[in-house]
């Protein structure tokens, strides 16, 4: 099944893609580091731009990050620091097609970067550019750079279901199961 979306890349970002034929995630680049809780003075659809890997940031705090390595400008992550990424582009999906926000393996294996909004789930109806909240696990720092891999999104389609509400919990189907989870069935067959 093709389904159709629409994308809009924006200044300093990349259009996401898949690296071969049979992946289903499309790798993500960093695009700059955002605010988590302010907006964008100018647009108020996308978050304020904290770090956009082109000029020294006038506030101390971010400034302090920033490096500058082989002529790239660097924003450098503390040990156990999160930093928000924006992801470089808006999407306009069909309902109740969707997209998770993924963490890619080896960011995470070889250098302990996590993702730890993921899966970050991406309704259709929203139009702000993506975020990847990025975690630091190590012990050193870490740098981030422009157009970096930093995620990977996989679109999927929704089942969005009727729901009955029913009086009593006798009014569920029993099942052998019943309530066990959280490693109820072990860690070993």
């Amino acid at each position: 099944m093709n389904t159709q979306i629409k994308l809009h890349v924006l200044p300093g970002g990349k259009i996401p893609e898949r690296k071969t034929e049979g992946a289903i995630g499309y790798d993500v680049f960093l695009r700059v580091v955002v605010s988590p809780t302010e907006t964008d003075p100018k647009n108020p659809n996308l978050r304020k731009i904290l770090f956009d890997f082109n000029n020294v940031p006038a506030d101390p705090d971010i400034a302090r990050h920033v490096l500058e390595i082989n002529n790239d400008l660097v924003y450098r992550m503390d040990p156990q620091e999160s930093v928000l990424i924006g992801a470089g582009f808006v999407t306009e999906m069909p309902f109740p097609m969707f997209y998770w926000v993924a963490p890619r393996s080896g960011l995470a294996s070889r250098w302990g970067i996590q993702v730890t909004n993921a899966p970050g789930t991406v309704d259709p109806d929203y139009r702000g550019e993506a975020g990847v909240l990025v975690f630091n696990r190590r012990n050193t720092a870490f740098d981030l750079r422009h157009d970096m891999r930093i995620a990977q999104i996989v679109f999927q389609r929704a089942i969005i279901p009727e729901i009955e509400i029913v009086e009593s919990l006798e009014s569920l189907e029993r099942t052998d199961r019943g309530s066990g989870g959280f490693g109820s069935t072990g860690l070993r067959g």
